[in-house]
């Protein structure tokens, strides 16, 4: 069982291939990562909000406490070997809130880009839509 899921928009390239970056990195498989549209990710973690998770990533780790955001991915930097020292840094008081800045405003733009991806217009339902950020 892995020790951190990672519950992420499936339909977002970025997000795709941020999880695919991971999951080279993650040889012990301690992380593992769940499209949010997949429907057991509503079953195995209820506690997860799914709009907040389209807003920011949600990793749950095994005492089920969630973490949002640049959170979540100090989280998964603390399971990989030699990110330790970034995901100490991403916890840092002051850099923590510019992180999680940092964080809203790309998970806020992860539809403009790689538009070519998303010629069938999915991605369109979420450009556009202004989504307040928390962090």
């Amino acid at each position: 069982m892995a020790e951190l899921t990672v519950l992420f928009d499936g339909s977002c390239t970025l997000c795709r291939g941020s999880a695919a970056r991971v999951n080279r990195f993650d040889k012990a498989q301690r992380i593992e990562f769940l499209d949010l549209h997949d429907p057991a990710a509503q079953q195995r973690f209820p506690q997860v909000d799914r709009e907040e998770a389209m807003r920011r990533m949600q990793a749950v780790d095994l005492n089920g406490r969630v973490f949002s955001g640049s959170d979540a991915w100090a989280r998964i930097g603390l399971l990989l070997p030699g990110w330790n020292l970034i995901a100490w840094i991403l916890l840092v008081p002051g850099i923590r809130w510019v992180a999680g800045k940092i964080y809203a405003w790309i998970a806020r733009n992860r539809y403009r880009w790689n538009r070519t991806e998303c010629e069938d217009g999915t991605c369109r339902l979420h450009v556009g839509k202004r989504t307040p950020s928390h962090n």
